[in-house]
């Protein structure tokens, strides 16, 4: 059957508001604290302690006599991205800069997000399939079948205005999580065919975030940080911002861009492939222009 405008809306809301129930779900990861990590939080925050230890028995949460299980909130961990602005120090200029700090909190974040968004992909797996099921069900009864759904332009703007509305809010960790389930799932594809050219949920958000001056660096420190939390996963992002810096000769913003690198020793010593050291050795204008060649030689892999 043709899917009426009227189902096509329906299925796009719907669709939408899985998406960000799931978002919203995945978020809370349940973590066994050991012994000693609960030793120290008694000693740090007995207020919290105590409220953990009451929650995981409302839940029935235990695993073991000695362990307690806590539900950790992946999105507020994944919030220290921001907090790695602590570390922009002068990396240099003067005494080396102790890293360890900045390397420990990578990894943890880097776990944090490889948890969150496999629990994104399972829960919305599930429920999509759920959904389906019913979907069709009540079509058969009105003696309708349903096989793929041809997706307008319309439909896809009402999808993609829940991600405009994370965005909005500068919630770049969920706008972009929502772009990739709604783009990435076998599951969507099995029924709804979305616009083949024109349509890239990411492209859309970036060119949003690049065009209000005060996103701007927020989404460059975003990008630039989850490059290299994610293992590359969604390292997409770096090229797809450079592309729209050089199509609308955003010069000013592209040495912005270029200052925020030189402040994040982690992506930079990626991009670079040199080591901290290697790059102190180096004086401020040739680092400036070894960014500049670092990005120019990105693209091109890209």
């Amino acid at each position: 059957m043709q899917a009426s405008a009227e189902i096509r809306k329906k299925l796009a809301t719907i669709i939408g508001h899985l998406i960000c129930r799931c978002i919203r779900e995945a978020r809370m990861i349940p973590y066994v604290l050991n012994r000693d990590e609960m030793i120290n939080l008694l000693v740090a925050d007995p207020v919290r302690f105590e409220k953990l230890v009451r929650e995981e028995h409302a839940a029935d949460a235990s695993q073991s006599k000695t362990d307690l299980t806590v539900h950790m909130d992946a999105v507020e961990e994944l919030g220290k991205l921001d907090e790695l602005e602590t570390f922009e120090k002068p990396f240099w200029d003067g005494p080396e800069v102790d890293l360890a700090p900045i390397l420990n909190l990578t990894n943890q974040l880097t776990r944090t997000f490889s948890v969150y968004l496999g629990n994104s992909a399972t829960l919305f797996d599930k429920g999509f399939e759920e959904f389906m099921d019913k979907f069709r069900e009540s079509l058969r009864q009105k003696g309708m079948i349903l096989q793929t759904v041809d997706f307008t332009p319309d439909d896809v703007a009402l999808l993609e205005s829940s991600a405009i509305s994370y965005l909005s809010k500068g919630e770049f960790l969920q706008a972009f999580t929502y772009d990739r389930l709604l783009t990435s799932q076998i599951m969507i594809n099995q029924v709804v065919n979305l616009p083949a050219t024109g349509f890239s949920v990411r492209e859309d958000l970036i060119r949003r975030a690049v065009n209000e001056s005060g996103q701007y660096p927020a989404l460059v420190k975003f990008i630039l940080r989850v490059s290299y939390i994610s293992h590359g996963v969604w390292d997409d992002l770096f090229p797809i911002l450079i592309k729209q810096l050089h199509r609308h000769s955003e010069d000013e913003k592209i040495t912005r861009l270029f200052d925020l690198i030189d402040r994040d020793i982690v992506f930079l010593c990626n991009l670079l492939c040199r080591s901290y050291g290697e790059i102190r050795e180096l004086s401020a204008a040739q680092r400036r222009q070894a960014i500049e060649d670092g990005v120019r030689n990105y693209l091109e892999k890209k």
